[in-house]
């Protein structure tokens, strides 16, 4: 949430925060200006302020619409710096010097998406201009801020959820009307063009994966391969909205024909863990203990897991979930790093996706919802039908 980011830069002693945006929306611009519609700016956010967008004349307009204090680069002497500097580094820090002295901050951290080469020298060169720089530990304050979703946003989220929904209605339906010969690539174009008529996009290929590529949890799958009986095809689709950015992400596992004994124990020990980890989750925990909580689930019944094979291919391979937003995965991490304290917090909108794998069996199981995490556990903001068959 906005409010949120305040007191992390008081806490830091920050004056300002600056998300730049070089030709491609950044998350977190697009986030702290309401989803402006320019093409190059800056976004600032100084403590127990509005953001403030400074754009380009030609999308003054578009700037103006989020109703935001927006100004110009010409008022801060953009055309006389950008004649007489000796490069483009010099150039950048006394036009940032500019409006961070006009908007009155001594003080910045720099987050987002900008051009290395351009940035590298940044801090040196605003710091002998009188503007201290924040380099950080690497810990992204807007992430942090993010983290947990007002109403609006949890709407955009809940909106996106119900077309990633029907998506997945489609490809239920035409499984149902499964046939020998029917190609994997004929649900991947389905998936596609639904998404696209749905005013949504695919940031990355959905995941339509069957047998040994369903035991590799991110494998694409192969669109020239015929669909086969008795083998479960896993779906992890995560669209985003082409208007406001927000992500949602669902994976369901499907089978066509006789469903082996094999298959339903494996679907039915993930269902287990999906269901144990989503009943205990409550705000104020960490996000690792959840993870924790699988892992010994999973040992118990005999399944290697990250925990007990680090580098193991088979069983339990990842994590149990992330947090979803503007990007599709955002804080919390349920890593088992002894870094991560990430919390569970009232707000947070986050997966559950435990799975299990077995490749040379041809065997691969996940289930995953969207979660929004309220005062007294998780709400789903899927409809659930879990089973293998369509």
């Amino acid at each position: 949430m906005l409010r949120d980011l305040d007191p992390l830069l008081r806490a830091r002693g920050l004056g300002a925060l600056f998300v730049p945006m070089h030709e491609a929306m950044h998350p977190s611009f697009r986030w702290l200006t309401r989803g402006a519609k320019v093409t190059r700016g800056y976004a600032i956010k100084l403590p127990g302020r509005e953001p403030v967008v400074v754009t380009y004349p030609m999308e003054r307009d578009e700037a103006a619409a989020t109703g935001l204090e927006v100004h110009l680069v010409h008022e801060f002497d953009h055309e006389r710096i950008f004649r007489e500097a000796p490069n483009a580094v010099e150039a950048h820090a006394e036009l940032f010097a500019n409006i961070l002295r006009f908007l009155g901050a001594d003080s910045v951290a720099f987050f987002g998406n900008a051009p290395l080469q351009l940035y590298a020298g940044m801090p040196d060169a605003l710091e002998r201009r009188g503007i201290r720089v924040d380099r950080g530990d690497g810990q992204d304050l807007i992430q942090l801020a993010r983290k947990r979703k007002d109403a609006r946003e949890l709407a955009a989220i809940r909106d996106v959820g119900e077309r990633t929904e029907q998506v997945v209605d489609a490809v239920r339906e035409r499984l149902r009307a499964w046939r020998p010969g029917m190609k994997l690539g004929e649900l991947k174009e389905l998936v596609a063009s639904e998404i696209a008529r749905l005013g949504m996009i695919e940031d990355h290929e959905t995941i339509l994966s069957q047998g040994r590529d369903a035991g590799v949890p991110h494998s694409r799958g192969d669109a020239s391969a015929e669909i086969r009986p008795s083998v479960p095809i896993v779906l992890d689709i995560f669209p985003a909205d082409k208007a406001t950015g927000y992500f949602f992400d669902l994976t369901r596992t499907f089978c066509v024909g006789p469903i082996p004994d094999e298959l339903r124990r494996l679907h039915a020990d993930v269902l287990e863990a999906f269901t144990r980890a989503r009943d205990a989750m409550v705000p104020g925990t960490l996000a690792s203990s959840y993870q924790l909580l699988v892992c010994d689930f999973f040992e118990k019944r005999g399944y290697p897991t990250i925990r007990s094979e680090p580098s193991t291919h088979r069983g339990y391979v990842h994590g149990l979930g992330h947090g979803v937003g503007l990007d599709i995965h955002e804080m919390p991490s349920f890593a088992l790093n002894p870094n991560n304290r990430d919390r569970v917090e009232t707000g947070d909108v986050l997966t559950i996706e435990p799975g299990l794998y077995f490749p040379e069996r041809e065997l691969g199981v996940r289930i995953e919802d969207t979660f929004v995490v309220t005062e007294t556990g998780v709400e789903t903001l899927c409809r659930g039908a879990y089973r293998l068959e369509p």
